[in-house]
């Protein structure tokens, strides 16, 4: 039986409004709690949307959709045209009533941004995608970016550019609406670029969730916000400024990608810190672009594109294809539906099984080749990294222009693969191919290869361990948390 998501209960302030609240809310507008609600029951949707209400809201009574279109022609036009109207779901199924609103416009008495853009918004009746969304990463804030003492120490960074994709208020008034309004990129960045300290530290208080329901999809015309499938790649290239790769027109790229990622040798040359690929660069590797391609170093226009690409990115919308299958909230892959029909569960378990084992030991002998540098060059087999993560071991990372550029290239498209997270799966001829480059690059430096037989004895455990933990140094040195 499907779920109906109901008002369970108001309480306080909402005391006022809730005859009018238990017959209008919910799916259609029907229906009553399905239960009281008991200490360990968390909130019902409806409670959690009432408690958004702002206090100047709390006694409105509705007023209908076609009211609201004297104001808001051009929002009513597009809603219109959509499923929503189809369905009479107004307005103020989603805005709460109007009627102080109609009186006297204020943001202080109509539920507006920031918090229109939380998911429980369309949770009220999107019931089962709701409760997907909730166990997945998006609906959480990335800690140090919830730490008011960690953003407010340099807002223009933290907030005026991360926000963009790990603050689901600020991408949506900011950047998600606007560009759906023609604005542009120069003109977002500008805006943005204008705000005060205090206007950005705003919207710390009211960032409770990386993306939402708005971000992928648009609220009034309900359709996707952005295309699900894109092979462009000039937006997200390397060393594209935030204000491209963050408009980027894909779904799930605008946000997954390398930030820039940039593996020309003058990038490396003074980007000796931490790596310059942001941990999200799953686009990038989809389409294989932002590793160190060439012998000679950077990227190498000439490759072919069986190496550069798999089938994985023709897939039929790209991400969601795989992550989405029957468009599951989660965005976790698996075997049963994401694969196919290219795959049979069993067949797709088997092929990532063994690209993961592959590419998980390739890596790991990879290091040890970059740790033997390291001993035989300093003494230390951990000062072949960047010198932000050595520091995180408590040692002091040696001098950078002694560090040579074939290790430079190598290290980089370590951890190209490293925070890509897919070990292959999302594109195994990439993978290998920058793999071999950071190998030949040692080759032309005297170090020595590793026997496949040594790695090999070690178990996959032990391995993923050190990869792990890599990555999770590398968390600490970025400043990010899990």
């Amino acid at each position: 039986m499907q779920r109906q998501w109901l008002v369970a209960s108001l309480a306080g302030a909402a005391v006022t409004m809730a005859a009018t609240l238990l017959a209008l809310y919910g799916c259609g507008g029907g229906g009553g709690p399905l239960r009281p609600p008991t200490p360990a029951t968390p909130p019902s949707p409806s409670a959690e949307f009432v408690a958004l209400l702002p206090e100047g809201q709390r006694n409105a009574t509705f007023v209908g959709t076609e009211r609201c279109a004297s104001c808001h022609q051009n929002f009513h036009n597009k809603w219109a045209q959509s499923r929503h109207a189809q369905v009479n779901v107004g307005c103020e199924r989603c805005h709460g009533p109007g009627s102080e609103h109609v009186k006297a416009p204020s943001k202080n008495n109509i539920l507006t941004y920031p918090n229109i853009t939380r998911s429980v918004v369309c949770g009220q009746c999107h019931g089962p995608q709701f409760d997907e969304f909730r166990r997945s990463a998006h609906a959480e804030m990335v800690g140090e970016l919830a730490d008011a003492n960690f953003v407010s120490a340099n807002p223009r960074l933290y907030v005026a550019v991360c926000y963009r994709c790990h603050s689901a208020p600020f991408r949506m008034e900011l950047v998600d609406e606007p560009l759906s309004e023609g604005v542009s990129p120069d003109q977002i960045d500008a805006q943005i670029a204008a705000l005060s300290n205090d206007q950005l530290l705003a919207y710390l208080p009211v960032s409770h969730e990386t993306a939402t329901c708005a971000t992928c999809h648009t609220a009034h015309s309900v359709k996707p916000r952005y295309a699900r499938f894109n092979t462009d790649t000039a937006p997200v290239a390397p060393g594209t400024p935030p204000k491209l790769h963050t408009t980027f027109n894909h779904t799930c790229a605008t946000c997954h990608n390398g930030r820039g990622a940039n593996p020309s040798d003058q990038a490396l040359q003074t980007g000796t810190a931490r790596p310059n690929m942001h941990e999200s660069n799953q686009f990038n590797m989809l389409m294989g672009i932002g590793g160190v391609e060439s012998d000679a170093g950077g990227q190498d226009p000439s490759l072919p594109m069986s190496m550069r690409r798999m089938a994985h990115a023709e897939a039929p919308e790209q991400c969601v294809h795989c992550h989405m299958p029957d468009y599951r909230h989660t965005f976790t892959v698996s075997y049963d539906k994401g694969c196919a029909p290219c795959h049979t569960p069993a067949d797709a378990a088997a092929r990532a099984g063994a690209v993961k084992d592959e590419i998980q030991l390739a890596l790991f002998a990879l290091r040890t080749r970059l740790r033997s540098w390291a001993q035989q060059t300093f003494g230390d087999p951990d000062l072949w990294d960047y010198t932000a993560l050595i520091a995180e071991l408590g040692k002091t990372a040696p001098p950078q222009g002694q560090v040579p550029i074939q290790v430079k290239r190598a290290r980089h498209n370590y951890y190209f693969i490293l925070r890509d997270a897919s070990f292959g799966v999302h594109n195994a001829s990439y993978t290998r191919h920058l793999l071999t480059i950071a190998n030949r690059q040692l080759d032309t430096i005297g170090v020595p290869r590793i026997a496949p037989q040594v790695v090999s004895r070690l178990s996959r455990r032990d391995i993923q361990a050190v990869l792990r933990s890599d990555l999770q140094r590398l968390r600490q040195a970025m400043r990010w948390t899990q």
